[in-house]
């Protein structure tokens, strides 16, 4: 075993216990009321060793819901995989009461933010603006559907949702007309 891989383990075990006391914070209390000493004494850190991983909790959201975002940013350009998609659909499923909480006000919007930036750099549009609105628009179409169908707005099994949201934002998001 290398330096290389004590490391690798060490700081991924550091920024799970960040994510686990993260989600347990976020399950137990308001988002506004959760402080970065509480992440911290929660996950058994310093505060230095969180500063090296995170600068904030907000950073702490994005980055734990980035590897989900990463099937639903290749949607746009047709790059995504439908299994792909339908496993983050039943995540979210199965996730449901921390996904209602995390994709509410403020939380939303910067959920929705980081979306559209992943698919930002997915898309092959090659106007910075026309890029920048179909990213926003397909981030925001996709979450917002997703939002509704946890809340019960409408009910749908996961696959189908899935297949929907492929069909659905690959019409919206075309390249230059």
């Amino acid at each position: 075993m290398t330096v290389d891989d004590v490391t690798d383990r060490r700081v991924k075990r550091t920024r799970m216990a960040i994510f686990e006391a993260f989600r347990e914070l976020v399950l137990t209390r308001k988002y506004d009321d959760i402080r970065l000493a509480d992440i911290i004494d929660m996950s058994g850190i310093g505060r230095s060793t969180f500063y090296e991983h995170f600068r904030n909790k907000d950073d702490v959201l994005v980055t734990s819901i980035e590897p989900l975002f990463s099937a639903l940013a290749k949607i746009p350009p047709g790059a995504a995989e439908r299994e792909h998609v339908q496993f983050v659909i039943e995540h979210f499923w199965e996730q449901r009461r921390f996904a209602r909480i995390v994709f509410r006000d403020v939380l939303y919007e910067k959920l929705s933010r980081k979306l559209a930036d992943m698919i930002e750099l997915e898309i092959a549009v090659g106007d910075p603006a026309e890029k920048r609105f179909q990213s926003v628009a397909a981030a925001s179409a996709m979450l917002g559907v997703i939002r509704a169908w946890l809340a019960g707005e409408f009910s749908m099994t996961a696959e189908d949702l899935s297949r929907r949201l492929m069909q659905t934002a690959r019409q919206e998001v075309g390249g230059d007309d």
